[in-house]
This record gives structure tokens, C-alpha cells and sequence, in this order.
């Protein structure tokens, strides 16, 4: 190999191996630092288990990274690729009130995504209801009433019918299916999908304003808070840890 080569080869791959090094050398006053700081975002504030606006990887669960949107002073995160407006993070009983961004506008997104929650992240929530938004069909089935159909524009085709029917479907032989939580709360006890519930518009208003999720890792981090330090996110070993100033190498936390 020309020496040349090797040289510039030999000097990449140093530099390549310093930047890499660099977030793992940071001190752990650094970290108590950084992690220490809330996310504040117009009305949504948090701390752990959040990441984002200047919380870095270390001080949180990476598949909850909070983005601000400085401009419409609006909280945003993705959870499983799809994107979710967030509306409300309650600490006491650890949960987030979310929105999905595709459906704000009315039920025709330019996506067609389930919303799923990784079990390791999220804790199963039994207050929601799924509800299906089956897309491009050529026959609605007779069974389903009028009020529950709706057109959208599918693979540029224009007014294919749509309709929502309550549970987990797949498409059957229509060209794309959605599968959305909405609270229970909306639905009297004792009865069974009223007509009302069941009408587009209904559902879209639903849609706007948002389900609760309920997020893990909380309790873990109580003997950390008790002792004054900051609970954040070992990257390697997926665990939480625990931030004290002072400290070479802080504990980590037993899950």
C-alpha cells in the first residue's frame, strides 16, 4: 500500500476513534450537569426520562427524545416512526398525552402507519379503545352505516372510500389500514359504540385530542432521587443509571 495512503488511512481512523470516545469521556459532573436541566417546551416540561433541547443520550431512554418546535412553540417525538404532537406530560402517574401529527389535519394521512408502542418503553394501557381507518376501497361493506365512511385520495386516485370500524383489522381487500387508540373515556359504560361515536367527524375531533401512553423506568430511579443524585441512561448496557457530582464512575441502578 503507497505510504501516502496508509498515512492518511492511520490518521482517519484515529480521528475517527477520538470523536467517537468523545461523548463517553465526559466527566460525570458533566452529566450530573446536563442532566440535571429539564426539557421545557412552551407548556411541556420534563426531566427523566426524556431526552432533547440540550438533555443529551446520557440523561434518558432513547425512544423518548423530545423535539421543539420553536416557532409554533409546540413538543413533538417520534414513537415508532410515526409522529406525535405532545400535549401533556403528567409526572405523577408518569403518562403523555399524545396527538398524531398525520391526523390533525383529517383522516387522509400521506402515510398509512399503525400506532405501536414498544413494550420495553411503554406500559400497556387499558384506558384506550383501537379503532381501524380502513383506506381505498372500491365497496364499502353494506353493514357499515354511512356516517362511518369517508374519501380520501389514495396512490393519487381521487374519492376512494374509506370507513372506521372498531378493533384491530387489516386492510381485507381494500389498499391500506391504520390502527389509532381513543380513550375509553369517551364511550358511557354499558354501552356499545353509539351512532354518534361512530361518525367521521366524531372521530376526528377525538383524534385532535390525543391518548394517554404510560411510560416505564420511573420507579428504578426513586433510590437515585432519595441520595440527590440525577437519573439518567447508561446507552451500553440499556439500563438506567445514577448521576452524582464528585463521582469518577457513578452506580448503576438494578432493574
Amino acid at each position: 500500500m503507497n505510504s501516502s495512503v496508509f498515512s492518511f488511512l492511520s490518521e482517519f481512523v484515529f480521528l475517527l476513534l477520538l470523536f467517537i470516545q468523545i461523548p463517553s469521556s465526559l466527566s460525570n459532573d458533566d452529566l450530573y450537569t446536563a442532566c440535571r436541566k429539564g426539557f421545557v417546551c412552551g407548556g411541556i416540561s420534563a426531566g427523566f426520562p426524556f431526552l432533547g433541547a440540550g438533555r443529551p443520550s446520557a440523561c434518558g431512554i432513547p425512544e423518548l427524545e423530545l423535539k421543539c418546535d420553536h416557532e409554533k412553540n409546540i413538543t413533538t417525538m417520534n414513537i415508532s416512526q410515526v409522529a406525535y404532537r405532545v400535549l401533556e406530560i403528567n409526572r405523577e402517574f408518569k403518562t403523555l398525552r399524545i396527538a398524531r401529527e398525520d391526523y390533525l389535519a383529517g383522516l387522509c394521512p400521506p402515510q398509512f402507519m399503525n400506532s405501536t408502542f414498544n413494550p420495553k418503553v411503554f406500559e400497556p394501557d387499558e384506558d384506550n379503545r383501537n379503532f381501524t381507518l380502513i383506506y381505498g376501497c372500491e365497496d364499502v361493506p353494506i353493514t357499515i352505516p354511512p356516517y362511518s365512511t369517508f374519501k380520501c385520495k389514495i396512490k393519487d386516485v381521487d374519492g376512494q372510500s374509506g370507513y372506521i370500524k372498531e378493533g384491530d383489522y387489516g386492510p381485507g381487500e381494500c389498499n391500506g389500514s391504520v390502527i389509532v387508540p381513543v380513550p375509553k373515556l369517551y364511550f358511557p359504560p354499558g354501552l356499545n359504540m353509539p351512532a354518534l361515536e361512530w361518525k367521521t367527524s366524531a372521530l376526528e375531533v377525538k383524534l385532535k385530542i390525543g391518548f394517554e401512553v404510560r411510560w416505564k423506568f420511573e420507579r428504578e430511579c426513586q433510590e437515585c432521587y432519595k441520595s440527590r443524585g440525577v437519573c439518567g441512561f447508561n446507552n451500553v448496557t440499556s439500563q438506567p443509571t445514577c448521576y452524582y457530582p464528585g463521582m469518577h464512575s457513578p452506580p448503576e441502578i438494578s432493574l
